[in-house]
């Protein structure tokens, strides 16, 4: 999945939630590859090395855990974020990253360098699998900022007008 999935999917998804923090939602939602696409590179030497620790069930676990001993709708919404995006990332298929560390070591990635990476992303849109939900999601982001852009551009406003330093 590419971000606009997993953006607009989850953000879709707090509409079956009850109360959540749409902000700590979204975070959630692209945490995982926010925390293993720098960590490949600098761990692994390659941006195809982004599914590890963020995209473990321990990992999940420990968020979960969190967000329930502090009871807190931020760490809730987080989490459900995480498990959104685990879910569009079908992680099940690969039960090594996903139930790390108990089967071993994640599994090796090829290696390529950031921009031909970036091409691979690119292409994978050729394929319905990956552009079907990147486009419901971009709708869906599309339908949801024109929807709340008052809230939106209120909360911009307050941002710009809080005082410096």
């Amino acid at each position: 999945m590419l971000i606009f999935a997993h953006l607009g999917l989850t953000l879709a998804s707090a509409r079956f939630l009850g109360k959540v923090d749409l902000a700590f939602l979204a975070l959630g939602s692209l945490l995982p590859d926010i925390i293993d696409k720098p960590l490949g590179i600098i761990l692994f030497g390659t941006p195809t090395m982004g599914r590890t620790f963020a995209h473990t069930l321990l990992f999940l676990s420990i968020l979960a855990a969190l967000s329930f001993y502090l009871r807190d709708i931020r760490l809730y919404s987080l989490t459900w974020g995480v498990l959104a995006h685990l879910v569009l990332d079908q992680i099940w298929l690969s039960p090594v990253t996903l139930l790390w560390p108990l089967l071993g070591p994640f599994p090796v990635a090829r290696e390529l360098d950031t921009l031909s990476y970036l091409e691979m992303l690119l292409y994978r849109l050729k394929n319905p699998e990956v552009s079907v939900p990147e486009f419901l999601g971009l709708a869906y982001f599309i339908y949801f900022i024109f929807t709340r852009r008052m809230e939106i551009l209120a909360a911009i406003r307050r941002y710009l007008a809080r005082p410096k330093g």
